[in-house]
């Protein structure tokens, strides 16, 4: 196996990048099942990458089963079903991304009981009116699906804005940002809709209660669904 089948990559999200490379290596039969990688690196330096972007990239990989690492051995080309590499071709959630939502949707199960807390603790009638405004739109984007993950990032900023503290919000606003393209793969049919918009009216309901324990295990409940939606657990 020679190195020159390797292609360097730049610009942004590089593990990305990576794993579409090899991916293709293997679909292309340039790489077959047994091939050993060649080592860390080394192939970096020949992607022209970091080698924490490589590790990233294989870790995707492993995950799908197309590599494996064996200790003080190195990482292996897979013998893969041609079934399976259709099979994530269509998944829910690229495994791509899914790599990189878990650790937003980790950000946010720390983040989001807390302001669910100190929301239950602060809001005033101005912000659970807010909220209220807000779920009736959700309700009225159900006839545009289009619009759906718009209404429901409003629900998250809202229910931050009612802690009174600017951080969160800013904190909220950002991990929303950078989540949005799977909020739309996740959020794209009627039913998982609905269950968002039931859950957030759970959580809205426990903050105008001032129940400060039902708001935080009403969270969790919402993000347990979600984490279930983003890894297409049924």
């Amino acid at each position: 196996m020679s190195d020159q089948m390797f292609l360097g990559v730049r610009n942004e999200r590089l593990y990305e990048k990576i794993v579409v490379q090899i991916r293709q290596l293997i679909e292309d039969g340039k790489l077959q099942p047994g091939d050993r990688l060649p080592g860390e690196r080394t192939l970096a330096q020949t992607l022209g990458c970091s080698r924490t972007s490589l590790r990233e990239a294989c870790r995707v990989l492993e995950s799908e089963g197309l590599i494996v690492s064996k200790p003080g051995g190195g990482r292996f080309i897979q013998q893969v079903d041609q079934n399976m590499k259709l099979e994530y071709r269509f998944n829910t959630v690229d495994m791509i991304e899914k790599t990189a939502v878990i650790y937003f949707l980790e950000a946010r199960e720390t983040l989001e009981p807390k302001i669910a807390e100190l929301a239950a603790q602060r809001a005033t009638a101005e912000n659970i009116e807010k909220m209220e405004q807000v779920l009736l739109k959700m309700e009225e984007k159900l006839k545009h699906p289009e619009e759906m993950v718009e209404a429901d990032s409003s629900f998250h900023l809202a229910l931050a804005e009612a802690t009174q503290n600017f951080v969160f919000v800013s904190m909220m606003e950002a991990n929303l940002n950078m989540n949005r393209q799977v909020r739309k793969q996740t959020l794209n049919s009627k039913e998982r809709y609905s269950q968002s918009l039931a859950e957030h009216r759970a959580i809205l309901d426990a903050v105008k209660e001032r129940d400060v324990k039902k708001a935080i295990e009403t969270t969790h409940i919402h993000l347990l669904h979600l984490r279930k939606s983003v890894l297409g657990i049924n």
